[in-house]
């Protein structure tokens, strides 16, 4: 008698929730609609890089990042390159030469420590260091098979930065 007062108590909960929660089942199920338009996505919209090329000779105007013969860390990630030219050499996946110029919101005094760190950091050797209001210029040995030339300017909002790499191959 016990088993079935049970199973009847047990249905009648049952039958009562059923009931009582009877909004949940009494939903419509909505089927998407695939006729609507997809939602617009907003992005940035950014202009496309001009691209130049004469023989070995490479011209970027507003590209989206530096070229890969500059070291990553000398670009800062929140900066706008303005454009870099890049000079192949004969060797395959080499370059001779490379100029890259970006536009930074950080000032002139705090690209300066920033180079100065980056440099003392990664063990390379300052040749050739000039500090002035008008710009600052950095001569800079690279992993000894590199030179590269920084020059720093103030700018309206930030400061203008001018990186040129040259492939020495045993020297300049």
């Amino acid at each position: 008698m016990e088993g079935r007062s049970f199973s009847h108590v047990l249905g009648s909960v049952l039958v009562f929730l059923l009931i009582g929660n009877f909004s949940l089942f009494s939903q419509e199920t909505k089927l998407p609609d695939l006729m609507s338009p997809d939602p617009v996505k907003i992005k940035k919209v950014r202009d496309r890089p001009k691209i130049f090329r004469h023989n070995q000779l490479t011209i970027v105007e507003k590209p989206y990042k530096a070229p890969s013969s500059i070291p990553s860390n000398f670009v800062p990630d929140d900066s706008e390159v303005l454009f870099f030219t890049e000079l192949k050499a004969d060797r395959l996946l080499e370059n001779k030469e490379a100029v890259v110029v970006f536009k930074t919101s950080l000032p002139k005094t705090t690209m300066e420590r920033y180079y100065e760190y980056l440099i003392s950091s990664f063990g390379h050797k300052i040749l050739q260091s000039q500090k002035s209001e008008e710009k600052s210029l950095y001569l800079v040995d690279v992993l000894r098979h590199k030179i590269l030339a920084i020059t720093i300017h103030p700018g309206e909002r930030g400061s203008i930065v001018k990186l040129f790499q040259k492939t020495t191959n045993g020297g300049f």
